[in-house]
């Protein structure tokens, strides 16, 4: 979630209620959800960023063969197919759908014998943009 320094109450707790300042905040425009395109960064990486600083997501396909080091703790989450996986610090594992691991900051990793439905995704906090 991204952070944020107000909150405007309109009921549901007993604190202050600002219901005008709630109402001058809502939005009538009907419409679709908006739609993330992603950035295409180097053979089966594609990078989704909203317009939050605190959140990215990189999809991995069975293209990938490596895990690039970030600045940043990441999480992978293996929603589809197997591979094995080597850290640049550690012993090879395979993972498989379902898998969820915590990739340290600055850690990078291999992916080998990749199913041909292999497909994964690494959250993770990129650092701040330079203004």
């Amino acid at each position: 979630m991204a952070q944020s320094d107000n909150t405007v109450r309109a009921g549901l707790t007993p604190k202050f209620k600002n219901v005008p300042l709630f109402c001058e905040n809502l939005t009538y425009r009907m419409g679709g959800p908006p739609i993330f395109e992603p950035q295409h960064l180097a053979g089966g990486v594609f990078e989704y960023s909203p317009e939050v600083q605190e959140f990215a997501v990189h999809k991995l396909n069975k293209e990938v063969s490596v895990v690039q080091p970030i600045a940043a703790a990441s999480i992978l989450i293996v929603v589809n197919g197997s591979a094995t996986i080597l850290p640049s610090e550690g012993n090879e594992e395979k993972i498989e759908k379902g898998d969820v691991l915590l990739l340290p900051q600055q850690l990078g990793a291999k992916l080998n014998e990749k199913s041909d439905d292999f497909l994964a995704f690494r959250a993770y906090t990129p650092p701040p943009k330079e203004k």
